[in-house]
């Protein structure tokens, strides 16, 4: 690729046959991405207790579900491509776009699938007429949360054009009867599917949100506090999904800024409910709850999702006064969460 292409803009739509070139140079570099990470629950036992078929039935169908999430050189096959997303991170009013969405790929080992996505590489999307409004954003500013600009004020729509990629590939793995858990996290990393080179921070990050819940679901990584606090309808304050156990060994608390992962969580519930309204959630859920060790997984999902029905506008039942910063409101989340779930 000559060095007008290297340096132009990259929103700009780049003719398929330099794609191939660019994603290879540009994948080789660390760089910011957004990563989430997701294990199926139970996969171990799985594989000892089923016939060799059975467990490659399982897993080719979550391949292909991951496969689908991922933009091709001829087509982009991101599942929330069309869903609209805010445009800006102005938070009063704003316009809508679809189609805005990053580059994203897959990969996966074992029974680990891993979506990523940089902030480079984009489609241009389109307007639409609509608006929507924020009245309540979070804030920015946790101490020890580093802080990347290029995601916050210039490409927000990406990261959220990811998250429905996200709610996608979990909500369509639950209706195929595959488990599982993830975490979402944003950091400086590098991610070359061209030569296996997975590494960052995030990924670390990543991988402790993920075995820390007694649910299955969608967490977010402490990096979320810092680079995504924006658009209420896309998380929700929630605390009962990290295990009890981890919590005594580490004593983490909300209110000294130790705790290592954002209280909150991806409100894949809610995009159940506008996308896969028609499909019975209990139905899925007791069809794959069939082993004993793993039920409470199981139930906490259900009891998150009575929980984001019941609090689908959690933003406004907050107590907003006197707080300064995202600590303060933190703090006042755990108090809202704690007066809500006794």
């Amino acid at each position: 690729m000559n060095d007008k292409n290297t340096n132009r803009e990259r929103e700009e739509v780049l003719p398929k046959s330099e794609i191939e070139e660019y994603l290879k140079e540009n994948f080789s570099k660390e760089q910011v991405y957004t990563i989430a990470l997701f294990d199926i629950l139970g996969f171990s036992n799985f594989v000892k207790e089923n016939k060799t078929q059975l467990v490659l039935d399982l897993y080719q169908k979550t391949v292909d579900l991951i496969e689908k999430q991922k933009s091709g050189i001829n087509e982009n096959g991101n599942g929330g491509y069309f869903i609209p997303v805010p445009l800006s991170n102005k938070w009063d009013t704003h316009g809508l776009t679809c189609g805005t969405c990053g580059w994203v790929n897959v990969s996966y080992f074992s029974d680990t699938f891993i979506i990523y996505m940089n902030y480079d590489l984009r489609t241009l999307g389109f307007w639409l007429r609509d608006e929507i409004k924020e009245p309540y954003p979070l804030l920015i500013g946790e101490i020890g949360t580093e802080y990347y600009p290029v995601i916050y004020s210039e490409k927000h729509s990406i990261y959220i054009s990811f998250l429905h990629t996200c709610m996608d590939f979990f909500c369509r793995a639950i209706i195929a009867g595959i488990p599982l858990r993830g975490c979402i996290s944003t950091g400086l990393a590098t991610m070359n599917p061209y030569k296996s080179i997975f590494l960052g921070k995030p990924l670390v990050e990543a991988a402790r949100g993920e075995s820390a819940q007694n649910s299955i679901g969608i967490a977010f990584g402490k990096s979320f506090n810092h680079s995504h606090p924006v658009y209420n309808n896309y998380f929700i304050p929630y605390l009962a999904h990290i295990k009890e156990k981890t919590l005594e060994e580490k004593n983490w608390s909300l209110k000294d800024g130790k705790f290592p992962f954002s209280p909150m969580l991806l409100d894949w519930a809610r995009y159940w409910r506008k996308y896969f309204k028609d499909i019975d959630f209990r139905e899925c859920i007791n069809r794959m709850n069939t082993n004993p060790n793993f039920s409470a997984y199981y139930d906490n999902a259900v009891k998150f999702f009575d929980f984001s029905a019941k609090h689908e506008n959690w933003f406004n039942e907050i107590n907003r006064e006197g707080i300064k910063d995202i600590l303060d409101y933190y703090k006042k989340t755990e108090e809202w969460y704690n007066s809500v779930s006794n």
